[in-house]
């Protein structure tokens, strides 16, 4: 290529072109010269990050887990298929990623990845590594079943290890609907109990004054706008003590 100049323009044109797609550009030497939006989302990178560092500087190994060789068997990969000329599909690969919320500690990852090299002419400049994450056991047992149907084995130790990462993605992906279940919930009973406030107050309203309903919440929207308070805290106030506000 005649300029790096013109590589990164290529790259980002790339990415931008793929943003749904999970993926990272990187030159001969490793270095991250774009990546897709949907892959920095992946990772937990904030936007334009990655550019400039290099791969396994970026994402090392998990010093904490003695089984940890997602940066070795990555760079085989890359290296087959920039040397090949041809896509390289790696087998499913458990690689953990630095946790940003955490300095020093690693958060478990499976992935499913795919490395292309990158030519300008017939000229190899790069490699396209490109990847699907694996949160789901039964996604994972598919994709190992679809593995050894082509001849693939897997060491029994190697495949509790990468069930591990994805039974801790799951655990944690539950753990968070339960959270926002449980706030849905709190906001669900929030909204009811104040439609009961507010409607016992416009009850109250209505006897005290002999006005309809329409007339009843206009009061005490009224107030509301007055007074710069919130209509439920006047309905509660109201509904609390029975004694009817002076009328605005």
């Amino acid at each position: 290529m005649r300029n790096q100049g013109q590589f990164d323009a290529i790259a980002r044109e790339m990415v931008q072109g793929v943003s749904g797609v999970c993926c990272v550009l990187l030159d001969r030497d490793l270095r991250i010269r774009a990546a897709s939006r949907a892959y920095e989302q992946a990772t937990l990178r904030e936007h334009n990050e990655l550019p400039g560092q290099y791969l396994f500087e970026a994402f090392p190994d998990n010093p904490k887990d003695p089984q940890s060789d997602g940066t070795s068997k990555l760079a085989s990969s890359l290296e087959v298929a920039m040397s090949s000329g041809h896509t390289h599909k790696m087998r499913l690969q458990r690689y953990d990623i630095p946790d940003p919320a955490a300095p020093e500690e690693f958060l478990p990852k499976v992935w499913s990845p795919v490395n292309s090299p990158l030519l300008d002419h017939g000229e190899l400049v790069g490699v396209v590594h490109c990847v699907k994450e694996v949160s789901e056991s039964s996604q994972l047992l598919a994709e190992v079943a679809r593995e050894v149907e082509r001849g693939d084995s897997w060491d029994p130790a190697e495949l509790l290890h990468t069930f591990e990462a994805v039974s801790a993605v799951e655990a944690g992906l539950h753990a968070q609907r339960q959270e926002s279940l449980a706030l849905e919930n709190k906001q669900l009973m929030r909204a009811i109990e104040t439609r009961d406030v507010i409607g016992q107050a416009k009850g109250v309203l209505m006897e005290r004054f002999n006005i309809d309903a329409g007339g009843a919440f206009g009061l005490l929207t009224r107030l509301s706008q007055q007074t710069n308070t919130r209509v439920e805290q006047i309905a509660r106030t109201l509904v609390e003590t029975k004694r009817p506000p002076r009328s605005a």
